[in-house]
């Protein structure tokens, strides 16, 4: 294609963007954004780069999680207004948005859903992620099924030490661990459905989340991966402060990723974002009553 030609503001704009990325990935980042407007010439058959352009580019190059970034750039005076509708609850109209996804039905699985074990792993009882879980885990129990629940702040779960044990010989712990995960290994062999729920803190899933995910490794070996060939349903509860309602899909998208690797189906996907400043509190979830209400209905569904 012909060369491309940047307009004055959009060469300031994007040494400006490129100056908030760290050093050692500020080429790779570089380079991906110049692609992203060679599409954007492309695509409109110009060669003229004009800062809309650019703003395009971005949106389309970089994860929602750039969203914040990214504002600043494409609208300073809307992203200054967001910021400060943080910092007090307006209960009339409120920025927190509780979503359920809408997701291809799943095909009938190996038995019915009559056992669910639930786990919060999110370190607030009663805040917004166990609000909404519990919102969906109410239409699984109205659906008639046993729910078996568990927080992992009263639990005591190491994180995964590395030492391949589990692949070494058969353990009836399932892992050289001993602690509340040898219960959990159990239960979620056991159950009909799994349902999850975690905050996002740091642009991904929080701590207690993580260690689940890597300690469920020892389900993966030779003396246990037969028992994951029952396919189960699953469900997530996924909550982030950012008041946009699809910022971290990428996030929640890689969680079903690694519960497939477990025999979980995902069926169900509840996500609840604008829990920030203010809106940080606890059960300000509840606010959305058409969101809790989907999420009930999610947990109906997943029975």
């Amino acid at each position: 294609m012909e060369e491309m030609i940047f307009a004055d503001d959009v060469r300031e704009t994007m040494d400006q963007f490129l100056g908030v990325i760290p050093d050692a990935t500020r080429a790779s980042y570089r380079s991906r954004l110049m692609r992203g407007i060679e599409y954007q010439a492309l695509k409109k058959g110009v060669t003229l780069v004009s800062r809309d352009m650019f703003i395009e580019a971005m949106e389309g190059t970089f994860p929602k999680s750039f969203d914040p970034l990214i504002r600043r750039f494409k609208d300073p005076q809307g992203l200054s207004e967001m910021v400060s509708r943080q910092k007090a609850v307006d209960r009339a109209n409120p920025l927190v948005k509780v979503k359920r996804w809408e997701l291809p039905p799943v095909a009938a699985l190996d038995r019915p859903v009559k056992k669910v074990l639930a786990l919060l792993a999110g370190p607030r009882k009663k805040g917004n992620t166990d609000c909404i879980m519990d919102a969906l885990l109410k239409g699984c129990t109205d659906a008639g099924c046993a729910v078996e629940k568990h927080c992992m702040s009263d639990l005591t779960i190491s994180p995964c030490i590395g030492c391949m044990a589990c692949e070494a010989k058969p353990l009836d712990t399932f892992c050289a661990i001993k602690d509340d995960m040898t219960g959990l290994y159990r239960s979620f062999l056991d159950c009909d459905a799994f349902v999850m729920g975690f905050p996002i803190y740091t642009g991904r899933e929080c701590a207690q989340a993580a260690v689940f995910f890597d300690r469920l490794k020892a389900l993966r070996t030779r003396d246990h991966m037969g028992k994951l060939a029952r396919k189960r349903k699953g469900a997530l509860v996924v909550t982030w402060g950012w008041p946009t309602d699809d910022s971290y899909d990428h996030v929640v998208e890689n969680a079903v990723f690694i519960l497939k690797l477990f025999g979980i189906i995902t069926a169900e996907i509840v996500t609840g974002s604008g829990f920030w400043e203010a809106y940080y509190g606890k059960g300000m979830a509840e606010l959305d009553k058409e969101g809790m209400a989907q999420a009930s209905e999610a947990g109906h569904a997943l029975a």
